[in-house]
């Protein structure tokens, strides 16, 4: 924290400006059907579970396929560095989880139920610093206050380009996303304890508890 501090006083020290995301990103939400139509070429889908359960993007992530035309499997790619958000969902709340790419995959599109963002220029913007912004009060307060719906709540396309990002230089973005890096190892090792010890806690309450009546009666024993 002490370096992220040290950056953030040498290389803006006035405050970080605060730009559109259209202004430094691409955004497409016209993915594909998840269907197969004959003559059409198969490709591996990038679906709204694989964003929603993921951090990161990679060939493995995907499991579905489908197929797509050539003009889909070129405008709908994916590339190392997109981001991917869930940009719907029927609880309001699940809006704008996001995941990155961490390579290109070949023969693979993304669905229509999620929405790629594209960074305009990498050496601006770090595309896993835009992935934990959507995650941030930052983003998710003017998610909220933009989303609609009644039975689906979600943003247009107009509206998610007007959402505005911090924009500190690159170092910063850097420095913030190994802090937080670290943090989400630490948090996934502390989850993997506590779920052992749970598991080893319900082993010993159920072989301690696991009495069997005498069969003459008078009491209860191991």
């Amino acid at each position: 924290m002490n370096k992220l501090t040290e950056l953030i006083q040498n290389l803006c020290p006035n405050g970080v400006e605060y730009v559109k995301l259209v202004d430094v990103c691409e955004i497409a939400n016209t993915g594909v059907d998840k269907k197969i139509v004959p003559d059409q070429k198969m490709v591996k889908l990038l679906n709204y579970m694989d964003v929603y359960r993921n951090m990161y993007i990679t060939p493995e992530t995907l499991a579905m396929e489908v197929s797509a035309s050539d003009n889909k499997i070129e405008n709908c790619s994916i590339e190392e560095g997109d981001v991917f958000i869930t940009p719907t969902s029927e609880t309001i709340d699940d809006i704008g989880h996001s995941a990155v790419a961490t390579q290109t995959i070949d023969n693979a599109v993304y669905s229509y139920h999620i929405m790629r963002v594209r960074i305009k220029n990498k050496e601006q913007l770090s595309p896993f610093y835009l992935s934990y912004l959507f995650e941030s009060n930052v983003l998710q307060k003017q998610i909220l206050m933009n989303a609609t719906g009644l039975t689906r709540f979600g943003l247009s396309k107009g509206k998610w380009e007007n959402i505005k990002i911090p924009l500190p230089p690159l170092a910063v973005q850097r420095e913030i996303v190994k802090i937080l890096d670290n943090f989400t190892e630490l948090t996934a090792e502390l989850t993997a304890e506590l779920t052992a010890r749970k598991k080893q806690y319900e082993y010993y309450r159920n072989s301690l508890l696991n009495f069997q009546k005498l069969e003459n009666g008078g009491g209860i024993m191991e």
